[in-house]
This record gives structure tokens, sequence and C-alpha cells, in this order.
């Protein structure tokens, strides 16, 4: 072998030998990655449950979702009609009158009261009709995924 051979072979290694140790944290820099990589592959996996794909578990909750979005909107407007009867009953006009108006004060009063019973009887008989809506559309999306 020749000077000059000899002389380019250890030349190309010592760059080499550089080139590589420049490189060294590159690629341990990219193993890193490659396990992140393979950590969240696995937990989305997981997330996809046995047999069922995430995709399909999302439109179940997003319909859902829309469902229960759209009761609130529908019971919403009555309920701030419910809210505001009732702040307005909680902070009557006080009037000044007579002893002979107190009897029919009274009256209003009573009136006002059964009002009130009568709403709250009725929105708790929707909630608990809601409550069983809910757990009969649970019931027919069990057995529709079944």
């Amino acid at each position: 072998m020749t000077l000059r051979a000899t002389l380019r072979e250890r030349i190309d290694r010592m760059i080499a030998w550089r080139v590589d140790r420049r490189f060294d944290d590159v690629h341990a820099q990219l193993g890193e990655l490659r396990g992140r990589i393979e950590r969240i592959e696995g937990r989305l996996d997981e997330l996809g449950g046995h047999g069922s794909h995430l995709g399909e578990r999302l439109d179940r909750v997003a319909r859902e979702s829309s469902w229960s979005a759209n009761e609130l909107a529908r019971i919403a407007p009555q309920v701030a009609a419910f809210e505001t009867r009732l702040e307005q009953q909680a902070r009557p006009q006080v009037y000044t009158g007579e002893l002979a108006d107190l009897p029919e004060a009274r009256l209003l009063v009573d009136v006002v009261r059964e009002e009130h019973a009568r709403v709250r009887a009725r929105l708790s008989l929707v909630s608990a009709y809601e409550e069983r809506l809910r757990r009969l559309e649970q019931q027919a999306l069990a057995q529709a995924s079944r």
C-alpha cells in the first residue's frame, strides 16, 4: 500500500469517526422518539378495546352528546322562564294598603305558594321522565352494540 493510500484511509477513518460521534446524539434521540411512538400506539390500542374501534366509540359518544345538547337546548327556555317566575315570587312587590286588603293579600300569597308547589312537582316529573328515557336509551344502545 502506498503512502498516499494509507493517508487517505486514515483520513477517511478519522472523518467517519467524527461524523459518527456527531450523529450519536441524533441516533439516541431517534431511539427515544421510537420508544415514545410505541408507547402511544400501545395506549391507542388499549383505548380501542378488544375488537372495537376507537372511531366507533367516539361516534357513539358524539351521538349521545348531541342528544344531550338538543335536550338541553329544548329545556333551557322553560327553565329560564321558571327561574324568572320564581325570582319574581321570591321578591314580591310590597303594596301598602288598608287592613281590609289583608285577606286578599294572604289569598294571593297562598295562590303563589300553590303554584310554586305545582311547578316543583312538574319539574320533578319531567326530571324523572328524562331519567327514564336516558336509561332506556342506554339499554337500547347496549343491546345494539352487542
